[in-house]
């Protein structure tokens, strides 16, 4: 018998099952029925090899969706953003900061290099609802301005250098 999860890594699984039942639905159009669902998908991987194997999948399948939203335009995110708040469900950009490796190197890496980065960086600014925080946010701000001021020729100036 396996461990129960943690309540941090619980939750986690709760908000992305939750996520990727919601986007499989109303984005990708996906059926689901009492037959197939994210949910009865889940309860075989969580009868065969637990709850954590199961979480690990839906991590994997939150940056699969992740990679599909990167080519999305900023206001095509904040719908979808909107539709699963008002459903009561973690947003796309929330999740795209907490689990996409890109925004991950981006953040490490300290600049933002193409259009595709700056989106995934937009995206997660301008939705107030993820849970950054301010500085974080700052932060991810001042990258946004250094990227169109050098797609301007502009020079950007703040304490935060």
């Amino acid at each position: 018998m396996t461990r129960p999860l943690s309540p941090e890594r619980e939750r986690e699984f709760q908000e992305l099952m939750g996520f990727l039942s919601f986007y499989a639905t109303h984005v990708s159009g996906v059926t689901q029925t009492s037959t197939f669902s994210i949910e009865t998908v889940c309860s075989g991987i969580i009868e065969q090899h637990g709850k954590s194997k199961a979480l690990e999948g839906l991590r994997q399948a939150a940056n699969d969706v992740i990679e599909e939203l990167s080519d999305k335009r900023a206001d095509g995110v904040a719908a979808l953003d909107e539709a699963l708040r008002a459903s009561g469900l973690i947003t796309a950009s929330e999740v795209r900061r907490r689990y996409a490796s890109s925004y991950k190197r981006i953040t490490k890496r300290g600049t933002i290099q193409n259009d595709t980065e700056y989106y995934l960086i937009n995206g997660i600014v301008v939705d107030f609802g993820n849970g950054i925080s301010d500085e974080e946010r700052a932060t991810l701000q001042l990258l946004l301005d250094r990227y169109e001021a050098a797609a301007t020729g502009k020079t950007v100036v703040s304490s935060q250098q």
